[in-house]
């Protein structure tokens, strides 16, 4: 009985010291998780979330190989890499295709929400909705009428415009589940895009009226509940071409200026391009955008500025050289020039660079710090 109380107790003291260097170890790793996100505003804790989700970095591998397609959209869809080309879409994840999906557009528009994406046939009547295991849903216009637009925002509520008999315009939304929570038909104004703002409670959509013999691009917000008309705003002499929703702000690329307004319809930013040629723009940073402006409509001669959400000019950066493509994402805007990929936060100080960047022609800036560069056939992952 004693022999057997000895070993009762030694258990004992083995389970509590067992139990103390797990608590221990949790309390290590604690500190350490508070230690990396004090440091540079959480640099090295992103970098280690960043570590664990994907190893070492990729920036040298292959991630994603596809078929070569002038006419190939991308987008990244739950961890995998969508791509849109002239007769399929395909689902890139783990090394191979997870599904693809035949389909035959004039012109397929690419939107991406969290969870889904819809593929929308510009001037055609078919729209697709997918997500990461295929093809959810397919949704047709009437005979010989068409869809518009198809955007979804970051919660998959997808505002759709389409032409329809009798009206000018016609304008839907769906909840992430599919349900249709709100519909207006326009019989006075040509409805070119729409919406929805990040909060899921209005829609902000694109109208394009006709006044003194000229066209005027007008803002519109309709409450999704009440669905009544809460706010408007007017744009002279600039076509919209890009619209983005952040926070309660609304950011509109047109073809002649820049500008970011309230839900409430309040003008915080007309930034006309003057005489200067638009080469591109980031639009989807957490709190900011960014505009590459050049003298010239080809060349290298370009400024790039960053905007806050409030319209005030964040920092500016004269460029000698040729920027491939912009993307933005959370804090960070990604470069792309000819050489190489410099990453910059919202004021334009470098944060990562990449020298070696291959035959990459785009990138793709992730909310968690990576970037995937894309080139013909092949993207790869770099983990700043």
């Amino acid at each position: 009985m004693a022999e057997k109380g000895k070993h009762s107790s030694a258990e004992q003291t083995g389970r509590k010291r067992h139990r103390l260097r797990l608590v221990v170890l949790a309390a290590l790793a604690a500190m350490l998780v508070a230690a990396l996100t004090s440091m540079e505003d959480g640099v090295h804790f992103a970098s280690l979330r960043r570590w664990l989700m994907y190893g070492e970095s990729a920036s040298s591998q292959d991630v994603f190989s596809y078929a070569a397609d002038t006419a190939n959209q991308f987008g990244q869809l739950g961890g995998g890499l969508l791509v849109v080309g002239s007769g399929e879409i395909v689902l890139y994840a783990g090394g191979g295709a997870v599904y693809s999906v035949p389909m035959r557009m004039g012109s397929p528009q690419l939107s991406v929400g969290s969870k889904q994406a819809a593929v929308c046939d510009v001037g055609g009547g078919v729209l697709y909705l997918l997500d990461r295991e295929g093809l959810r849903r397919e949704l047709n216009t009437d005979r010989g009428l068409c869809y518009y637009s198809a955007r979804l925002n970051s919660s998959d509520y997808l505002a759709v415009t389409r032409q329809k008999s009798g009206y000018k315009a016609s304008v839907s939304v769906y909840n992430s589940g599919g349900k249709e929570i709100f519909h207006f038909d326009s019989s006075d104004n040509y409805i070119s895009d729409a919406i929805v703002t990040e909060d899921c409670r209005r829609l902000a959509a694109v109208s394009l009226e006709a006044q003194n013999g000229a066209f005027v691009t007008r803002l519109l917000i309709y409450d999704l509940e009440s669905a009544q008309l809460a706010g408007s705003s007017a744009i002279r002499d600039g076509l919209v071409l890009e619209l983005a929703s952040r926070k309660d702000r609304l950011i509109a690329l047109c073809d002649k200026r820049l500008v970011i307004s309230t839900l409430d319809g309040a003008t915080l930013l007309d930034r006309p391009y003057g005489n200067l040629y638009l080469h591109d723009c980031a639009l989807t940073g957490e709190d900011f955008c960014a505009l590459l402006l050049g003298r010239y409509r080809t060349g290298n001669v370009c400024t790039l500025t960053t905007y806050g959400l409030d319209g005030a000019e964040l920092a500016s950066l004269e460029l000698t050289e040729e920027v491939l493509d912009l993307s933005a994402a959370g804090d960070r805007l990604a470069v792309l020039f000819g050489d190489r990929l410099v990453i910059y936060d919202r004021t334009l100080t470098e944060q990562a660079r990449l020298e070696d960047v291959g035959y990459a022609r785009e990138v793709r800036m992730a909310a968690d710090g990576t970037v995937l560069l894309l080139s013909g056939t092949s993207a790869r992952r770099f983990l700043p």
